[in-house]
Order: structure tokens, then C-alpha cells, then sequence
């Protein structure tokens, strides 16, 4: 399990999260909503391990995050920032190599992986490609398949999990379809993934449980049926939205 107690931030006397209680399951999707300020890449960065938390403590795999061997913890926590800044002239298929660092399985497995990880996302057309050469759509892409290369198979250290922020930004409409259908592959398989999305529609196709930020706190976490209701978006996104069915998923579809 991935779990936050009581996880707090205050930065320059500001409070960006107060008091997060959050769990995050092997083989389901959590992902976590909410308007431009509410807090959401601060609570990646704090469950991540990337920025300390003022109060309050993760759990990973049973024990606290900064337990963890940095090497150990890479081989079972994978995570996809927001944006992937890198100016040097590398390949798709050394970008995505770099996701096979922690693990020592062999060059002939990992190029295996590697090969596997940039056809899933459509991107084996670009693996000769430089990367500072392509697309914003096409640099997540590889990003994307790096993060998966890293975390491709069970290692035995522990449950393994995809922390993604904002991983459709920069899709298309078929790019946006394909990564929540990998997304829920990988939770097929056991994977636990945690998500950070602006789109409440497509979090509602895709995920098991959202969790709704408002002012740094959770306003509500649930079922897609029990966050997405008409009260909760006037409350937090200030919009008059009415919910219905949508025809093949059968999940809430939110009108505005």
C-alpha cells in the first residue's frame, strides 16, 4: 500500500495541504482533482519523496518513504512530472533505457523491455529519433515509456507503483484514449497508480477512486458516483455542471 497520514506543507507561512489522509491500493487507480492551486503536484512531490513534508508521514510497501534505499525504491516507484525537461540530444531508446537503471537484469532484457515499453505507448517509430527533435505529445510519449520500463515487471521488493502528473496534457484525443487504456493495464496487473488529471470525465472512465482538492484539503475521495455530484463541482470549481450516464462506460459524465 501507498498511504499518507496526516501529511501537511507550509511554504513561506503559506499552508498548501493540511491534514492528507490518503491510501493508495495495489491494482487500482486513484486519481486526484481539483483547480489550478488546489495542491495536487505538491501532494505528488510529497508522496513521492521529492519535497519533505511539514507534518505528518508517508507509508510505502509498510514502512515510512524515507526508509526506503533510494536504488531499492526505484525498481518498484515509478513516477511521470508534469514536464520532462531535457535539452541533450538523446535518443527515444536512451531516454527510455534510463527507466531500466536501478534494475540490473541485463542489457538483452532491457533492450527487451525497452522495445516492449515503446510500442505500448506508439512510439517504436521514434526510437532513433532525437528526443530534443520531436513533438511535445511525442516527448511524453517516450517519457511515459520510460516510466513504464522502469516498474515493466514485478521485482519482489514490493508492490509496485505509477505516479503520473497530468500524463494527457499533451495527447491528443486517440493519445488521451491510449494512456488511460495502459494505465488500466497496468492496474490489471497489480500495479497501484496514482494520477494527477484535469479532465473529470476521463478520471471517471479510468479510475477506481478520486480524490477531490480544494485549498490544499481533500473535500471529497470515493467512488467516481460519490465525488462527481452537481454540489461537490459548484463547490470547488465554481461551475453549475449536471451529471449524467455516460452510454459506454456506464461511469458519471459531467455537463457543463
Amino acid at each position: 500500500m501507498f498511504e499518507a497520514r496526516q501529511l501537511s506543507l507550509s511554504l513561506s507561512g503559506f499552508d498548501l495541504l493540511q491534514g492528507i489522509n490518503l491510501q493508495v491500493e495495489p491494482g487500482e487507480v486513484t486519481a486526484i482533482l481539483g483547480p489550478n492551486g488546489a495542491g495536487k503536484t505538491s501532494l505528488l512531490r510529497l508522496l513521492t519523496g521529492e519535497t519533505p513534508p511539514s507534518t505528518g508521514e508517508v507509508i510505502f510497501n509498510g514502512i515510512t518513504l524515507d526508509q526506503w534505499q533510494p536504488k531499492r525504491r526505484a525498481k518498484i516507484l515509478s513516477v511521470l512530472p508534469q514536464g520532462s525537461p531535457l535539452n541533450f540530444p538523446f535518443t527515444a531508446r536512451e531516454v527510455v533505457m534510463m527507466g531500466r537503471i536501478p534494475h540490473a537484469t541485463g542489457l538483452v532484457k532491457d533492450t527487451e523491455i525497452v522495445d516492449a515499453a515503446l510500442s505500448v505507448v506508439g512510439g517504436s517509430y521514434l526510437e532513433k529519433r532525437f528526443y530534443t527533435q520531436m513533438s511535445g505529445g511525442e516527448k511524453q510519449r517516450v517519457q511515459l515509456a520510460r516510466a513504464l520500463a522502469q516498474i515493466w515487471e514485478p521485482d519482489g521488493s514490493g508492490d509496485r507503483f505509477l505516479v503520473l502528473d497530468e500524463p494527457t496534457s499533451a495527447f491528443d484525443l486517440a493519445h488521451q484514449q491510449l494512456t488511460l487504456e495502459i494505465v488500466k493495464s497496468f492496474a490489471r496487473q497489480g500495479v497501484g497508480v496514482l494520477m494527477v488529471l484535469h479532465d473529470l470525465n476521463l478520471a471517471a472512465g479510468c479510475a477506481d477512486q478520486l480524490v477531490m482538492l480544494h485549498c490544499g484539503k481533500i473535500a471529497a475521495q470515493g467512488s467516481p458516483e460519490f465525488v462527481l455530484t452537481t454540489t461537490m463541482i459548484k463547490e470547488v470549481f465554481s461551475v453549475d455542471a449536471s451529471i449524467g450516464v455516460h452510454p459506454k462506460t456506464g461511469s458519471p459524465l459531467v455537463i457543463v
